[in-house]
């Protein structure tokens, strides 16, 4: 399988990782050298979506998150999106990409997400109304998208926006 985009991961082990799933010449990454992402790299980033498309690949955890974040905003969310879901990787000292199975990646690589971000597609009071803050429903919809449990009722009504969905369409992920 070839990667026709170019993957950003956080470090050298997540490049390793992935070249020794797809082999050398299938996959491209950018790494971003953890929280030390420069505007440099971002500029990069940049550059290298115009031209072939990026995917976000971080870790599943709080530094991840924050450069997913940083990434996204930059891009204006014109790029894809995988994630992997943290209660799946075996090691419990470290929870990243190098630690993840070979069919978890594959799995996110498979499924990309995309971000819009030109209208409003829930609005704040049907997000309360229907409960989508509760923790069972918030467990739920997590779970579809392999992101972190915890993610807080703000960063879950964002990326429910950009993601386009509607109250039907979250609905039938928590399974009314």
């Amino acid at each position: 399988m070839k990667i026709k985009q170019v993957v950003v991961v956080e470090g050298v082990t997540d490049t390793i990782k992935l070249k020794k799933i797809f082999g050398n010449d299938n996959v491209d990454t950018i790494e971003t050298n953890g929280l030390a992402l420069s505007k440099n790299t971002l500029n990069f980033i940049s550059d290298v979506n115009n031209v072939r498309g990026v995917i976000i690949l971080t870790d599943p955890d709080g530094p991840g998150l924050k450069i997913r974040d940083t990434i996204n905003t930059y891009l204006n969310f014109k790029c894809f999106n995988a994630f992997i879901n943290k209660r799946r990787i075996i090691n419990s000292k470290k929870i990243g990409i190098a630690e993840a199975q070979e069919e978890d990646i594959k799995d996110a690589l498979n499924n990309l997400i995309t971000f819009e971000t030109e209208n409003e597609s829930i609005t704040w009071k049907e997000f309360l109304y229907n409960d989508f803050f509760e923790s069972d429903a918030r467990k739920k919809i997590a779970k579809k998208y392999n992101w972190s449990e915890k993610i807080n009722s703000k960063r879950l009504f964002k990326w429910l926006n950009l993601m386009n969905l509607n109250v039907e369409d979250i609905k039938k992920i928590i399974g009314e």
